[in-house]
C-alpha cells in the first residue's frame, strides 16, 4: 500500500447532502458531547452487557446519549438508517444507503472511572463507506471540550480551521519520544519485524479507539493501531483521517489492505445489517509513510489467533 487513501466508491452524494450531513454530525455530538460532559463524575447507572462482570458495560448516560443523537437524525433525516452501538432492535431491517454509525460514548470503562480519556463520535455511511462525520472529546480550556469533522471531499476541520496531517519522514520510521497508540497485546497478535523493533515510538494505550483516531488527525499521534473495534468505532474517523491526509490499513489473510469502509458488505438486505453490526476489526492509521512502514514490518500471526488476542485488549 503506497496511495493515500480514497472513497471506494465513486457515486457520491451531491455535495448538498454532503454538507448537511457533516452539519448534522457536528451539532449531534455537540449537544451529545455536552450532556456527557454534564453528567461526567456523578451518579450514574452501570449495567453489564457481558458475562463477566466489567468485561462490557454501558451506563444510562450512554443509552441516552444515543437516544438524543437518534432523535437528531430521526428529525433531519427520517429515511436513513441507524446503527448505534447501545439497544440493538430485536430484528435488524434491511440495510439502507444511508447508514449512520454511533458511538454515544467511546471508552465507558475510562468515563465510568473519572478519565477524561472518552469520545462521542457520529459518522455517516454511504454504501457502507464513511462520507461524513464528527468527533468531541473533552479538552482542557474555555470550551472544555475539542470537535474534529469532515465530510468527503472537503477536508477536515476544528475550531474554523482546516487540519491536515504533516508529512512523515520519508522512511517512515515512526520517531523516538512521539506517541503511539499501541494494544498491549502487540507481540501476542502481531510478528514484528527487525526494522520495526525498538522503533515503535513511544507507546501508549488510552481505551478510547474514537479518541485516538481523532488524535492521529490532529497529529498528536504518530500512529494508531486500534484492535478489535467496531463499525461505529472507526465509521467518523475513517473520513476524518482520510480527509486529512492520512491513511487507514486493516489487516487480512495476503497481509494489510486499505480500509476506506464497509462496501464490501454491504447488500440492501437484512444481512447486510447484521454484517454490519456484528462487524469487528483492526485498523492501522497514519500518514501515508508511517502506516506503509509499520505495516510492512507488522505481520499478523494466524486470524484465529490475532481475533482472540485484540479481543482481550478491545476498549
Amino acid at each position: 500500500m503506497t496511495a493515500r487513501g480514497k472513497l471506494a466508491n465513486s457515486s457520491l452524494p451531491d455535495d448538498v447532502t454532503l454538507q448537511a450531513a457533516e452539519e448534522l454530525a457536528i451539532r449531534a455530538t455537540l449537544e451529545a458531547g455536552q450532556f456527557v460532559k454534564e453528567r461526567f463524575g456523578g451518579p450514574m447507572e452501570v449495567m453489564q452487557k457481558a458475562e463477566r462482570e466489567g468485561v462490557d458495560i454501558v451506563t444510562d448516560v450512554d443509552k441516552a446519549s444515543q437516544k438524543l443523537i437518534i432523535g437528531m437524525i430521526e428529525e433531519r433525516f427520517p429515511d436513513h438508517q441507524i446503527l448505534g452501538e447501545e439497544d440493538p432492535p430485536d430484528e435488524e431491517p434491511p440495510a439502507k444507503e444511508f447508514m449512520w454509525a454511533i458511538d454515544p460514548i467511546d471508552g465507558t470503562k475510562n468515563f465510568v472511572n473519572g478519565s477524561t480519556i472518552h469520545a462521542v463520535s457520529v459518522g455517516l455511511l454511504h454504501r457502507g463507506v464513511p462520507i461524513a462525520g464528527a468527533i468531541w472529546i473533552p479538552w482542557p480550556g474555555e470550551k472544555g471540550f475539542a470537535l474534529v469533522h469532515a465530510r468527503a471531499g472537503n477536508g477536515t476541520w476544528m475550531d474554523g480551521e482546516r487540519i491536515a496531517l504533516g508529512k512523515g519522514k520519508n522512511s517512515g520510521v515512526p520517531e523516538a519520544g512521539r506517541l503511539a497508540a499501541v494494544p498491549g497485546g502487540l507481540r501476542s497478535g502481531f510478528d514484528v519485524k527487525k526494522p520495526l523493533q525498538g522503533n515503535l515510538g513511544e507507546m501508549r494505550m488510552t481505551g478510547s479507539t474514537c479518541y485516538e483516531l481523532m488524535m492521529v488527525a490532529t497529529g498528536s499521534l504518530q500512529y494508531a493501531l486500534n484492535g478489535y473495534s467496531s463499525v461505529w468505532d472507526y465509521a467518523a474517523g475513517l473520513i476524518i483521517i482520510r480527509e486529512a491526509g492520512g491513511i487507514s490499513l486493516t489487516p487480512d489473510v495476503t497481509g494489510w489492505r486499505e480500509m476506506s469502509g464497509w462496501g464490501g458488505l454491504f447488500t440492501e438486505d437484512v444481512e447486510s445489517s447484521k454484517r454490519m453490526r456484528a462487524w469487528k476489526g483492526t485498523v492501522l492509521s497514519a500518514t501515508p509513510e508511517t502506516a506503509n512502514f509499520v505495516s510492512a514490518n507488522l505481520v499478523p500471526r494466524r486470524p484465529g489467533l490475532l481475533k482472540r488476542v485484540l479481543k482481550s485488549v478491545r476498549n
